[in-house]
């Protein structure tokens, strides 16, 4: 039987390093999936470190009808508030572009595959060396209130952890070290919920 195709889209979260020269290979959370569950299914990662929803909206249709996938997951949005936080005008996205971009990369994956099963990933926060919490956090909370008002109608599975990450965080166990980009630990917490979702589309 066929194995259906998991693919990976996001920013540096998703993108992990990721060696360039083998074909997508996984890295990060997404290699503790493909690990779990390779006998099922073919994975792809087009994670790109660095990508707010504006850049990966810019890739997204081409991408996505190159490979046709089964599964999309999702996890994009940090950046537009890092970008914020940092004062970079011309990659700055606002709240109403973040939304929007955001809702035309799931709209597009509909139109190319009208059966895809879409796993969206809230992105996360919290405290860390960044400093993207103390100076953004109102501005990730605002985002986060646009996509929980608006992404459902679109998306299978919505996964949230942004209150685990805050509740169990600890300087034993950090989890994300500079408040976004997480530690080996912390991938395995994103990878669990990702496997266990696979699990029931397979």
């Amino acid at each position: 039987m066929k194995k259906k195709i998991v693919m990976f889209q996001g920013d540096s979260i998703t993108d992990a390093g990721r060696d360039r020269s083998d074909n997508h290979l996984m890295s990060g959370y997404t290699a503790f999936v493909k690990d779990a569950l390779k006998d099922e299914f073919e994975f792809l990662n087009y994670g790109i470190s660095g990508d707010t929803s504006r850049q990966l909206l810019q890739r997204h249709k081409d991408e996505i009808s190159k490979v046709k996938p089964d599964v999309l997951v999702l996890l994009i949005g940090i950046n537009d508030v890092w970008r914020h936080v940092d004062n970079i005008t011309e990659a700055m996205t606002t709240h109403e572009e973040f939304i929007k971009k955001t809702l035309e990369i799931l709209k597009i994956s509909k139109e190319i595959n009208p059966n895809i099963k879409i796993i969206y990933i809230e992105p996360f926060l919290i405290r860390g060396t960044s400093q993207v919490y103390e100076r953004g956090y109102d501005y990730y909370l605002y985002n986060m209130k646009l996509v929980k008002e608006n992404v459902h109608p679109l998306v299978d599975y919505y996964v949230s952890l942004q209150d685990y990450f805050l509740s169990h965080t600890t300087k034993e166990r950090p989890l994300l070290g500079d408040g976004v980009h997480p530690d080996p630990d912390g991938q395995k917490i994103i990878a669990a919920r990702i496997i266990n979702i696979l699990k029931e589309l397979d």
